[in-house]
C-alpha cells in the first residue's frame, strides 16, 4: 500500500507554519490547527499594513485537574519536573536507547512543562541547550533528530535561522504525558 506525502506551508509574512508527512497526518494536523490558522489569516487581513510584530497570545495556565482547551487534564509530575511560577526544570535524566531518543524525550518533557505553565512556543536553542545539560546532545545530528520527531514537535522558523521555536502537537502532548507518568512513578 502506497502512502502519498503531503505538505502545508503557511507563511504569514515568514512566521511560517509547516506540516509535512503522510496525507493522513497532514490532514489531521490541519484539522487540529484549523481554528488557529483561520484566526491568524483573519487577523492578518484585518491588520494588513500594520508594522507591529504579532505574537500568538500566551496560553493561560490551568489548575490541577482542570481540562485544557485541548481537552487534556493538567497533571503534575513532581518527581520529574520542578515547576516554580513559569520556570520549569527537569530534575530526572531522560530515558532512551541512544542520544537521539534521549533528546526527543528531553524536548517532550520540557515542552510539556512549559505548556503547563502557559508558555506555548519555546526557543529551539533552549531545547538544544537543555539537551546539552542533560548530556544527550549529539550536535552534528540534533537538527535531523528534531525533524524526525515532527509527529510530536512542530519547529517553526526558517531553515538555518537562529530564531526557531518548538511546540508540541496533540500527539506530542499525549506522548509527553505517557513519558512523564512513567518517570514520575519510577
Amino acid at each position: 500500500m502506497s502512502h502519498s506525502e503531503a505538505k502545508l506551508h503557511l507563511s504569514l509574512e515568514d512566521g511560517v507554519f509547516e506540516i509535512s508527512g503522510s496525507e493522513l497526518f497532514v490532514s489531521q494536523q490541519i484539522e487540529n490547527f484549523k481554528e488557529i490558522i483561520l484566526e491568524a489569516l483573519k487577523n492578518r487581513t484585518n491588520t494588513a499594513g500594520s508594522s507591529e510584530e504579532r505574537k500568538p497570545p500566551a496560553a493561560d495556565p490551568i489548575e490541577e485537574g482542570e481540562k485544557s482547551g485541548h481537552g487534556f487534564d493538567n497533571k503534575s509530575f513532581p518527581r520529574v519536573l520542578h515547576i516554580e511560577g513559569k520556570v520549569v526544570k527537569i530534575i530526572k535524566k531522560m530515558p532512551g536507547a541512544n542520544n537521539a531518543k534521549k533528546s526527543v524525550n528531553t524536548a517532550l518533557a520540557y515542552l510539556w512543562g512549559q505548556r503547563s505553565v502557559g508558555v506555548e512556543g519555546i526557543s529551539y536553542q533552549d531545547i538544544r541547550d537543555l539537551c546539552q545539560n542533560q548530556g544527550c546532545l549529539d550536535s552534528a545530528n540534533f537538527a535531523a533528530t528534531m525533524q524526525k520527531a515532527r509527529e510530536y514537535i512542530i519547529i517553526e522558523g526558517k531553515k538555518g535561522s537562529s530564531v526557531k521555536t518548538c511546540k508540541l502537537t496533540l500527539p506530542g502532548v499525549e506522548r509527553a504525558e505517557e513519558l512523564l507518568e512513567d518517570l514520575n512513578g519510577a
